[in-house]
């Protein structure tokens, strides 16, 4: 089988722009997602993405689980990031068959709490008038009922703070799949695959969380997040 004919290196995001893929970027999986015998197999969807290519690595990055701390951890470290953050983008699987996948997941209840408190708590992320928004901070079951009617399966119309962890992962592509409740230790083996230092990691923007939910919250997430719940080995209760 010949191999694709496109290069690992030449995906890279803008200086400018940490978010927009180069121009030579976007031309590479255009010429990728056309069939052809000399073509890369793209991802069939697209995802956040971090790569280096001198450290030989791809991030799923999954929001509201430890995103900021891992940054931290790459800047302390002089990490060269050449893919900083694309967005929903499709990438060629044997282009990056041997770089190392990795992405870490958490409990999809804390996680959802988290993204209350940072998005509506502190701040009005999801743009609500003052009267809704007023009924949202108040309680994180409002803020469940209307997540609920949002699309937590796609991105690109959901948002990836609530969507599921399971649909912002490769599953068939990730080498190591790290939780938060053992970040140390997975985020050590991340470091040991790479060959870098297995310092520990600040942590960052953390936010604190109540010490009991709701048996109301607790169903609604559990519903919400069913897949995740079921693929992830997290107990609901």
């Amino acid at each position: 089988m010949e191999r694709p004919a496109v290069s690992a290196d030449v995906f890279r995001t803008t200086p400018e722009n940490r978010y927009r893929l180069t121009r030579e970027s976007r031309q590479a999986l255009r010429q990728l997602s056309r069939p052809s015998e000399r073509s890369g197999e793209l991802s069939p969807l697209g995802y956040s993405l971090t790569i280096s290519h001198a450290h030989r690595f791809v991030w799923f990055r999954v929001a509201k689980v430890a995103s900021r701390s891992i940054l931290g951890y790459f800047a302390e470290h002089d990490i060269e990031l050449d893919v900083h953050h694309a967005q929903n983008m499709r990438y060629p699987t044997a282009v990056f068959g041997d770089y190392l996948k990795f992405a870490f997941v958490r409990h999809p209840l804390p996680r959802f709490v988290s993204a209350w408190q940072d998005k509506v708590v502190n701040n009005n992320y999801f743009g609500f008038d003052d009267a809704t928004l007023s009924r949202m901070r108040e309680r994180v079951e409002t803020f469940a009922e209307w997540t609920a009617t949002q699309d937590l399966d796609d991105p690109r119309e959901g948002d990836v703070h609530l969507a599921l962890q399971t649909r912002l992962i490769d599953l068939s592509q990730v080498d190591l799949l790290g939780r938060l409740e053992t970040f140390d230790a997975d985020f050590a083996m991340v470091c040991d695959r790479l060959g870098l230092p297995a310092a520990p990691v600040k942590p960052r923007n953390t936010t604190s969380a109540p010490a009991t939910y709701s048996d109301e919250l607790r169903a609604a997430v559990a519903e919400m997040y069913r897949r995740d719940f079921q693929v992830l080995g997290y107990d609901p209760a």
